[in-house]
């Protein structure tokens, strides 16, 4: 079936958005928009569309959780996927969020029929305080790094205002890098890893970051003396 595909010339997604709201973050994470989410990151996407991908990431979500039997499958599959009905209203509710707009209609051309077609806003979302999640900084972590280190150099249990200090020096270091690449550098980003899953643009992220912070050792030099061994 032939099919033409009218998309809005005024709509430009953007390369990331940073997600700061907490209502906002909840969606990211909620499993029923997720992946929705996902699909559209291909590109722009009918209801059908929509259905075919949200179906294939169940399977693949239960073939991760090591269901590997066709029948248990099918059976999860079954009660998990959902109508055009129930879908188009979670579209509806990434709309009102700003996840997801209305961007075109597919015509087909021989039965004179048409389907809404959708697409994410941004390419990238990403949570504005990511980074917070994944460097230890709170007492409890810094006690444990101060002793682990001192089991794994074989030292007596680190100073922790030094680990404070590089955790910070941590931190900082990931917000310069998220600055550049998704504010002044999106647009380079985006092309550079559009074809990585989200961990691993996360592992890159997080590597940056690393790197960033060890090409200043005088920032840290501190805490490096003090793992020396004796």
């Amino acid at each position: 079936m032939k099919t033409q595909d009218l998309i809005d010339p005024n709509f430009k997604q953007k390369p990331v958005v940073l997600i700061k709201e907490e209502a906002k973050m909840q969606i990211m994470a909620n499993p029923i928009y997720f992946p929705i989410l996902m699909s559209l990151r291909d590109g722009f996407k009918t209801i059908k569309e929509i259905e075919e991908e949200y179906n294939k990431f169940i399977v693949e979500d239960l073939k991760k959780q090591g269901i590997k039997d066709r029948k248990k499958i099918k059976e999860m599959v079954d009660k998990k996927k959902r109508s055009d009905k129930s879908l188009y209203r979670y579209i509806q509710h990434l709309i009102d969020a700003d996840f997801v707009v209305l961007v075109g209609k597919r015509i087909a051309m021989e039965k004179s029929m048409t389907e809404k077609i959708f697409a994410r806003t941004a390419k990238f979302f990403f949570v504005d305080s990511y980074y917070e999640k994944m460097i230890c900084a709170n007492q409890g972590c810094i006690d444990s790094l101060s002793q682990l280190l001192g089991l794994i150099y074989d030292v007596p249990p680190l100073e922790k205002t030094n680990l404070k200090q590089f955790t910070n020096l941590m931190k900082e270091c990931s917000k310069k890098i998220t600055s550049i690449l998704f504010t002044k550098k999106s647009e380079e980003f985006v092309q550079i890893v559009e074809n990585l899953s989200l961990s691993e643009i996360t592992a890159v992220l997080q590597t940056l970051s690393i790197i960033d912070l060890v090409n200043n050792p005088k920032d840290f030099k501190k805490l490096l003396k003090s793992i020396e061994k004796a």
